[in-house]
């Protein structure tokens, strides 16, 4: 009978050093590291491959190998990886497994203290953005630390990479001569924006109507919205002279054409007749309700137009957390046949007088949320590329 129980106990001890799977240690400690990884409705997640690499290491740009690592482990049945020691200071382990994934440092003094872990596989992001390059520059790489991530930039600077698992990655940005290092946090199942502004311009194109769904875009700010229309004039027209409707409307695809005239692209275009007093107005979010960008640093606003009639620029602040209000300069159009740069500054404003809710530059202009183009009485104009100059992209970055 003892025989038999302490076969039993032997073959208990044999079962159970199967579950763990070691990888290559320059140090032998008493204690082990042991991590239990699961999956994201907590069931073990055996058989994942885990790789580990220094914090500070990064893919060279000019090898092709994504297989560089120091050691590689795959969990047992139960999810549970047992790391014996490191030969370096501290690691980052990467698992990927079916569109989840998971991204961590680990310390060599928690290795050889025996600390253990679990982690939980979450579903994967992606970081995307752009790299301002300087002048004579074609593109950048990026790379993250502790990963075999790497990308190239297109000749505008914009990147992405795709199938990250949640963490705070830290980026290095090659641009030309220069190494930038950069911060990327990224969110379960989230995209996340990481522009580098090293070399940002003091300029940038805010509107350009060349979108064929009508849709407002800054790629570098990561915004994406619908234009709209709002009129109190009944009888806003478009090309081919369809009547529209005083309300807001969000199709406004109707109002972008081609810009004619000998002018490239597009522009968006309505024609008013409206009675004294009446108006119509394209508008779109720029910054968002609960974080209004400062833009009081701005210098002018450029613009393209032609057309007959009576016209304004208005930055606005909006939303219910805001003191609403507007902002805003006339431009009087004597020309359909011939497009025209206008260039609007601060002082052009219309000073306050709370009429309307116009508060006058010095208060919307730390507060913007919004930018509308608006046409009065007898008007019919052609409108393309706004510009802010004197404000950076940054300056349109959540506080």
């Amino acid at each position: 009978m003892k025989k038999l129980l302490l076969l039993l106990v032997l073959i208990a001890l044999c079962a159970c050093s199967d579950r763990d799977v070691s990888g290559i240690s320059s140090v032998e400690t008493q204690n082990a590291f042991l991590i239990q990884v699961v999956r994201s409705d907590s069931l073990p997640a055996s058989n994942v491959v885990a790789r580990v690499r220094a914090v500070d290491f990064i893919r060279n740009v000019e090898s092709d190998s994504v297989e560089e690592f120091l050691a590689e482990y795959v969990a047992d049945s139960l999810g549970y990886i047992r790391l014996n020691g490191l030969d370096v200071d501290s690691v980052t382990i990467e698992i990927l497994n079916e569109g989840e994934g998971v991204f961590r440092k680990i310390l060599a003094d928690d290795v050889r203290e025996g600390d253990s872990v679990r982690f939980v596989l979450e579903k994967m992001g992606s970081v995307q953005g752009r790299v301002y390059l300087p002048a004579g520059v074609d593109y950048a790489w990026v790379q993250v630390y502790g990963s075999d991530r790497l990308v190239k930039t297109d000749g505008e600077g914009f990147y992405e990479m795709d199938s990250l698992p949640p963490y705070e990655y830290d980026l290095r940005v090659i641009v030309g001569d220069s190494v930038v290092e950069q911060s990327a946090l990224v969110g379960a199942g989230e995209d996340t924006r990481s522009n580098v502004y090293a070399f940002e311009p003091d300029s940038f194109k805010v509107l350009d109507f060349e979108s064929a769904d009508a849709q407002f875009i800054i790629r570098e700010l990561g915004i994406r919205e619908a234009g709209y229309m709002s009129a109190t004039d009944t009888s806003v027209k478009v090309t081919p002279n369809v009547a529209t409707v005083p309300e807001t409307r969000k199709d406004i695809e109707e109002f972008i054409v081609e810009a004619g005239a000998g002018r490239e692209g597009n522009a968006i275009h309505w024609e008013s007749s409206a009675r004294l007093g009446n108006w119509s107005f394209y508008g779109i979010w720029i910054c968002k309700e609960d974080s209004p960008c400062d833009l009081s640093a701005i210098d002018s606003i450029v613009y393209y137009a032609r057309g007959n009639g009576v016209i304004s620029i208005t930055l606005e602040t909006l939303g219910s957390s805001n003191t609403e209000g507007k902002t805003l300069a006339y431009d009087t159009l004597k020309t359909s046949d011939e497009w025209k740069r206008y260039s609007i500054k601060p002082s052009d404003f219309k000073p306050r007088d709370d009429l309307y809710g116009n508060l006058g530059w010095e208060v919307i202009s730390k507060a913007v949320t919004t930018i509308s183009i608006a046409a009065y009485d007898d008007t019919e104009f052609w409108f393309d590329d706004v510009t802010l100059y004197g404000v950076k992209p940054s300056d349109f970055i959540t506080k």
